[in-house]
This record gives structure tokens, C-alpha cells and sequence, in this order.
């Protein structure tokens, strides 16, 4: 999975639990927080468990500085490479209990 598909679904997750269409055509380089899409707290929580439940990515225990939420981009290519190094011959199987 590319950094782009990953980026469309969580446009398509955001849009959907923000209740905001404007969100499926934001750019990629927009930040999460703050000024552009305007994440607060609980709503970066709720983003962050779907990505656990969708990817299988723990974004929160990998990146403990949370570099990956500056923005669309950072977070959608912090995703795909780990669903890609994880998922490269076959993506059922974890490395840890769920």
C-alpha cells in the first residue's frame, strides 16, 4: 500500500468522524493539528486506534515524539512503510499480541 492510498483513507476516515467533507480533497502537506485540519485531542486519539485497527500500526509506540502527526503526508508515509515492511510477503500476521 502507497503512502497516497493511505492518505485517501485516512481523508475518508477524517471526513467521516469530523462530519467535514472539505476534508477528502485536503492536501497531503496540511497539518493534523492546529491550523488545517484542526485535529483536537480526542479526535487524534480516535485517528490513532483506527490506524491500529486498520494498518496494525501502534503510531503512539513507534514514534514516540509523534513526528509522524505533522501532517497527512508524514503520517500516511509513516504508515505505509511500516505496512510495507510488515506486509511484504503477507499481512496477517503480527509480531506481538493484539
Amino acid at each position: 500500500m502507497t503512502a497516497a492510498e493511505v492518505a485517501d483513507e485516512i481523508r475518508r476516515y477524517l471526513a467521516g468522524a469530523t462530519g467535514r467533507p472539505e476534508l477528502l480533497t485536503v492536501p497531503a502537506s496540511t497539518p493534523l493539528f492546529g491550523r488545517g485540519v484542526g485535529l483536537d485531542s480526542l479526535t487524534g486519539t480516535l485517528l490513532l486506534r483506527q490506524i491500529r485497527e486498520r494498518y496494525g500500526v501502534d503510531v503512539a509506540a513507534e514514534d514516540l515524539n509523534l513526528d509522524s502527526l505533522a501532517s497527512l503526508a508524514s503520517l500516511a508515509a509513516f504508515v505505509a512503510e511500516r505496512v510495507g515492511a510488515s506486509g511484504a510477503s503477507g499481512a496477517s500476521g503480527g509480531s506481538g499480541a493484539s
